[in-house]
């Protein structure tokens, strides 16, 4: 009874045993095909970033450019190429970007490879908004603030009137302080250009040296008219209602150093002499 009993018991241990063979068999099976696999993909990213070789393959022979309109490639090689790895896959795109930004006309980069050795370089440019007056030379401005560019012929479509009182960049919080004055200049130019006829024509520049006491200067008259900081439209209408008084006191003393239109109820017209001032009240219904 005792060799029947035990019979049983021995076909269970041994398939017990075969079993746990077989699954060492097949993981074994299984790890050596992940290792062909993988061994030679490792080897082929080490070949392909380490071996002088593979610099022949993945060298860099071509940048292409996407979205530019004013800044030429000319002004953007020579940034890139002075800084670039020889093998494409090697090239910190994220640093790359960052690179491109550093240009005044890209506002947004994206970089990417085109394998294999070819990277493309997508750019967002800022857009000129006006001619700036800064430190008595001409630049092309963005909305910002922004320096694109000397002014030059190429700018000639750009008719707006002049904007003065942008800080030079190399001075602490230029970036900021211009962002802040070119806002006011863009509200200047939209409110006297929101009429029926566009008084923005009329003027040459606009000061916001000092932006609660924006100033205007008419085009072809070097007189400084303070239009305080808001009601730009209705201030400088209330000065052409008294352009007659105006041109009278000119002619009286001669020069009329500047306009002051930021009160309600009066417009100065300031002399060389201070002590004599041309005042008028606003016309009828006016208010500034």
């Amino acid at each position: 009874m005792s060799g029947k009993s035990e019979r049983p018991f021995l076909n269970k241990g041994t398939e017990q045993k075969r079993s746990k063979l077989k699954s060492a068999v097949t993981f074994l099976a299984q790890l050596v095909a992940a290792g062909l696999i993988v061994l030679p993909t490792a080897y082929g990213v080490h070949y392909a970033y380490h071996q002088p070789a593979a610099s022949l393959h993945f060298g860099l022979e071509q940048i292409e450019y996407q979205g530019l309109i004013h800044l030429e490639r000319e002004r953007l090689d020579p940034l890139i190429l002075g800084s670039l790895p020889k093998n494409v896959l090697l090239v910190d795109l994220d640093q790359l970007r960052k690179l491109v930004e550093t240009e005044s006309w890209v506002r947004e980069a994206r970089v990417r490879r085109k394998l294999p050795n070819r990277l493309l370089v997508s750019i967002s440019e800022r857009r000129p908004a006006a001619i700036a007056a800064i430190d008595n030379e001409l630049y092309v401005v963005d909305a910002e603030g922004m320096v694109l560019d000397p002014h030059g012929p190429r700018y000639h479509s750009i008719n707006h009137p002049i904007v003065k009182g942008l800080r030079n960049v190399a001075r602490e919080n230029a970036r900021e302080d211009n962002a802040q004055r070119m806002q006011i200049y863009l509200r200047v130019l939209a409110e006297l250009g929101d009429s029926g006829e566009d008084y923005s024509q009329l003027i040459s520049e606009i000061d916001v040296e000092n932006p609660e006491r924006v100033a205007v200067i008419p085009d072809g008259d070097p007189i400084h008219i303070y239009l305080g900081n808001s009601n730009f439209l209705i201030r400088y209408q209330t000065f052409l209602s008294q352009k007659d008084l105006y041109d009278r006191l000119k002619e009286q003393y001669g020069l009329i150093e500047s306009v002051d239109v930021t009160y309600d109820n009066k417009i100065i017209f300031h002399t060389p002499q201070e002590k004599e001032e041309g005042t008028a009240p606003p016309p009828s219904g006016e208010q500034s």
